[in-house]
């Protein structure tokens, strides 16, 4: 079955998806930003977090899906989760996009990414703290790019690729639903944001009533009700 995902994540607080530099920027964490110097969500941060809140589900339904670092041969049960996002022996038969911010309306995120304001971004200080004195540490003052609150990161292709049935396709649905805090610093407040997600099956759209009675679904299977 063929899979469409459209993601649109609509921060509430600024967020930090940083680019492990200070290039271009008086920051010294910077953001990532693609070709035409819009602030992104790379693919691979779309993919975990998705990975992450799909495995807290099943777990919550009782099937065994292995831990990070729980050994070779844990790591390779045949499970849903790695059937979906793959795993070092296996690829994922999904293709997860980056997913470029604007600041306006997504539909039209290609009439307006050649906008100077939509390149736009905040440096905000903050302190590093020492956890086991709950304290500031000294001599750490850092400043941080962030992109600007309410921008929406979008695309229409954000996953792609093949499933083997709806309620395949409603997990990820309700994974991307479940995933409310993106980039770094989270700690001190950054990135909050609101999900939505629409999905196409074979070239039709699925309605969220059908994503719930998919997901309903999986979870009788599953034992959970």
């Amino acid at each position: 079955m063929e899979l469409r995902i459209a993601l649109t994540i609509t921060s509430r607080t600024p967020v930090s998806v940083g680019a492990g530099g200070s290039v271009g920027t008086l920051a010294d964490k910077s953001i990532v930003r693609d070709g035409w110097g819009r602030p992104i969500i790379p693919g691979s941060q779309v993919k975990g977090k998705l990975r992450w809140a799909a495995e807290q589900l099943l777990r919550g339904l009782g099937q065994d899906i292995p831990a990070p670092f729980e050994g070779r041969e844990r790591e390779e049960l045949d499970t849903l989760v790695r059937s979906l996002f793959g795993s070092p022996q296996q690829r994922s038969p999904l293709f997860f996009a980056d997913l470029p911010g604007v600041i306006g309306d997504p539909a039209q995120l290609e009439a307006l990414r050649d906008k100077p304001e939509q390149r736009r971004s905040q440096i905000r200080p903050s302190v590093a703290l020492d956890r086991q004195r709950r304290t500031v540490a000294e001599k750490l003052l850092v400043f941080q790019e962030t992109a600007l609150e309410t921008t929406r990161f979008h695309t229409e292709r954000a996953i792609t690729g093949r499933v083997d049935s709806f309620d395949h396709a409603a997990l990820l649905w309700a994974a991307a639903r479940l995933s409310t805090r993106w980039g770094g610093a989270r700690s001190r407040g950054l990135g909050w944001a609101e999900v939505t997600a629409r999905v196409w099956v074979d070239g039709d759209e699925r309605s969220a009533d059908q994503l719930r009675a998919d997901v309903r679904a999986l979870v009788a299977r599953s034992g959970g009700g």
